[in-house]
């Protein structure tokens, strides 16, 4: 996302206070994706539909949402690092041709895999055919949003992707509203599922409008998964594990019955869900400031290596890129750290506000630190992305999953006063993990370098 970096970092060159407040908009917008405008979207609808529907109809339509986005995220996680790195590559070798079929070719596998895994969505729910029949496209239509957001580093018109999800979020908000008052459930569903199909068509047309190519699907794309196997298992460990303490809460004892298949843990997740709000502004700092450092420094060490610089050149070169890995980890830590302390300060009143249980205030508390050290940990995977370091990048993955569903686990058996130091410890671990692998590969970066390349041949 470094390409998308580099282009929003010249929205913030105009020193004027609407140029700034355009570039924060835009910067949030694509930073945060469809997660931000879908928990306000559903926050609204909560409140307006208390007129005309029941609570317990309305848990069913947000229940479903949340499904639909955690499993197609975790579904399309085994694609999306593999995409993302052949997209690089072209990218590299401008062959910008190859993107259009590359893109057809991963909507084509995701509508095979969301259609196989949305089959519950079909069958299960205790539902009418239409509501059942919306699920399943919706879960296909969002798994497909998830793939399009990758290949917006190919994009350079920013405004018509900040369009895309302001208006999709409003059709789906709208329609959503206007359609539940006369068709109920039902209608609440294909209503947000509307703007939701709204958002795909527009990012589907951004990117192919950008490169004039057939839409063939290519066999290239299946021949670069088999290179890269580790990138399939890295992406769905960390999606999983950013879900499986949430699913363990939805179908343990904290949990309820929503809806046939459907469980929920309304005093675990909605304690989440708000504290996932904060870390937006650490994510547009990452996109606009982080990475594109680095990237700087990645890409100076490595072409001083191509041409064949002094050594002594090279060495300067892995010092700056260490120094760009800390000084990045300090200023998440400031931006962050103070978004972190001014909730957690404020915890009580923001509650208050989305009137929601004083209980929630112990989850709530703890989902701030986790969430804190998470957006650590996730950058650091991110600057392991570069070095290639996979089989680092799976242990650390799959230490993420596996600590988070077996300390979440041991927090249900110790009580509600222990719920969520599962989420906090795991990413904790997994950070402590991050850090020492990617601080081990760079104090011996040159030779890891000249190995990595020995070993290609």
């Amino acid at each position: 996302m470094a390409g998308i970096g580099f282009h929003l970092r010249k929205l913030f060159k105009p020193d004027t206070f609407i140029d700034n407040l355009r570039a924060v908009v835009y910067s949030g917008t694509i930073a945060s994706g469809p997660i931000f405008f879908s928990i306000i979207c559903l926050a609204l609808l909560g409140f307006l539909s208390k007129a005309y529907m029941e609570p317990e109809e309305f848990n069913i339509f947000s229940v479903t949402v949340v499904y639909i986005f955690a499993f197609s995220l975790i579904a399309t996680g085994t694609t999306q690092l593999v995409l993302s790195r052949y997209l690089s590559d072209l990218i590299y070798e401008k062959d910008y041709l190859g993107i259009a079929p590359t893109l057809s070719t991963a909507l084509v596998f995701t509508l095979i895999i969301q259609a196989v895994f949305g089959l519950p969505f079909l069958f299960w729910l205790n539902a009418d055919f239409f509501y059942r029949f919306t699920a399943f496209g919706l879960f296909i239509i969002v798994g497909s949003i998830w793939q399009l957001m990758v290949f917006l580093s190919a994009v350079k018109n920013f405004t018509s992707i900040v369009w895309a999800f302001f208006i999709g979020v409003l059709i789906s908000f709208v329609l959503g509203y206007v359609l539940a008052r006369y068709f109920g459930l039902s209608g609440l569903l294909h209503g947000y599922a509307l703007g939701q199909f709204t958002i795909f068509l527009v990012l589907l047309w951004r990117v192919v409008s950008e490169f004039n190519s057939p839409l063939r699907p290519t066999m290239a794309v299946l021949v670069f998964i088999k290179k890269l196997p580790a990138l399939i298992f890295i992406g769905l460990f960390y999606n999983l594990g950013i879900w499986i303490d949430k699913i363990i809460f939805w179908y343990s004892n904290a949990g309820e019955r929503i809806d046939s298949f459907l469980f929920a843990s309304s005093l675990y997740d909605n304690a989440m869900y708000l504290a996932y709000m904060t870390i937006i502004p650490s994510y547009t700092y990452f996109l606009v400031k982080v990475e594109t450092s680095f990237y700087n420094y990645f890409r100076s060490f490595f072409q001083a290596i191509l041409t064949k610089e002094p050594l002594s050149s090279i060495e300067e070169k892995k010092t700056a890129i260490a120094s760009s890995v800390r000084e990045s980890l300090v200023g998440l830590f400031k931006v962050q750290g103070l978004v972190t302390l001014l909730c957690l300060f404020y915890s009580d009143e923001i509650l208050t506000t989305f009137h929601m249980s004083h209980l929630s205030i112990i989850i709530f508390e703890k989902a701030l630190v986790a969430l804190f050290l998470q957006m650590l940990a996730l950058t650091l995977l991110i600057f392991m992305m570069y070095f290639d370091i996979r089989k680092d990048l799976l242990v650390v993955s799959g230490l993420f999953v596996f600590t988070n569903a077996v300390l979440s686990l041991l927090t249900l058996e110790l009580g509600i006063s222990f719920y969520g130091y599962g989420y906090v410890f795991a990413n904790l671990i997994t950070l402590s993990a991050a850090f020492w692998y990617l601080n081990r590969h760079l104090k011996n970066l040159e030779y890891n370098t000249f190995m990595h390349q020995v070993r290609q041949m």
